[in-house]
């Protein structure tokens, strides 16, 4: 295979049940085993997304998130979440490996369940329906259009023309970070994780800035946070993982939404949306965070305490009624 020859994988995610509706266009370099570049966008009307794949181009796609992102139509934390996923998951060697094999094997089923367990991580777990489209070719035809564009119905060639937003739409490239992705270091590894909530002391997730010391905890099933999660020995015998501490490294408010990047050990970092500045995060004080099964341990220590001391009690009120019933009877002889 020509080392300037790049694979175009295109694909559309349809869950008519819970109304998502997911378009994926990427560059996938097979020399170097990378996602060079890709675009995402989740909808809640399918047909946004309502694109014939046989013949269009990365570039039509992108053409596509890109305007439906800039008329706010999208599933706004859906896309981000989906965008981290598979910014993820084109790093990940073990992730990409598999993808090209399938791709050069030409198995679309196994490249389906692959795509889908990157969205399960996002929307739950769904069976949708995708569709996809991949074809070898040269690197200088990424971005050029396909000859059905002005087919498309979401595409508007006038409007574009007019609209300089949407002349030079941006992709998202894998090796380039921007906004405050750029503090996490090309090398590190990229975790999933959740934070862990104090209603009453923490403090609200708007406020958090870099330098803080917070609580948070493992979650996900991608390769990068489980080897994460054994090498640091996380995972408890019922299966539960411990909390542990993180730095905040950057933040950034969206109105409502926020999102945090947090510093786990050594070149070890993760990135969080959430929607909601109200809630209040743990912070992290020096002390070892409590997991789900040393609070029971304690629990159980202290319901046994308690059991100990509620029967000692009942011996001795035992005890006391018995000598007072002697007194009684006693007296009661002696009078007789």
């Amino acid at each position: 295979m020509p080392a300037e020859q790049v694979y175009s994988l295109l694909f559309q995610s349809r869950d008519g049940a819970s109304s998502l509706y997911i378009l994926f266009g990427g560059i996938v370099d097979p020399v170097s085993s990378r996602i060079d570049r890709f675009d995402v966008v989740a909808v809640g009307n399918s047909e946004l997304i309502n694109i014939p794949l046989s013949g269009t181009t990365f570039k039509d796609v992108t053409n596509v998130c890109q305007k439906i992102k800039y008329e706010g139509k999208q599933l706004k934390n859906l896309t981000n979440k989906l965008q981290e996923l598979f910014q993820n998951s084109g790093r990940s060697d073990d992730f990409m490996e598999q993808l090209i094999h399938y791709i050069n094997k030409r198995e679309d089923d196994k490249i389906k369940y692959l795509v889908n367990q990157i969205q399960n991580q996002a929307m739950g777990n769904s069976k949708p329906d995708i569709s996809l489209w991949y074809s070898l070719i040269d690197r200088d035809k990424i971005d050029e259009a396909g000859s059905g564009k002005s087919s498309f119905e979401t595409l508007d060639s006038e409007e574009a023309h007019d609209d300089p937003m949407s002349e030079e739409a941006p992709t998202i490239p894998i090796g380039v970070p921007t906004g405050i992705d750029a503090s996490i270091p090309p090398t590190a590894s990229r975790v999933q994780f959740k934070f862990i909530l104090s209603p009453v002391s923490g403090i609200p997730v708007s406020q958090l800035k870099p330098g803080d010391q917070i609580v948070v905890q493992l979650t996900g099933s991608d390769p990068t946070t489980m080897g994460i999660i054994d090498s640091m020995k996380l995972k408890t015998e019922d299966g539960s993982i411990k909390p542990i501490p993180a730095t905040v490294v950057a933040t950034e408010n969206k109105g409502v939404e926020n999102e945090t990047i947090v510093k786990i050990g050594n070149d070890v970092f993760g990135k969080i949306y959430e929607e909601e500045n109200s809630i209040k995060v743990r912070l992290y004080t020096g002390e070892k965070p409590v997991s789900k099964s040393g609070g029971s341990s304690v629990s159980a220590a202290s319901n046994a305490s308690l059991e100990a001391g509620e029967s000692s009690l009942l011996l001795t009120v035992l005890i006391a009624l018995g000598v007072v019933g002697i007194g009684m009877i006693a007296i009661f002889v002696f009078l007789l």
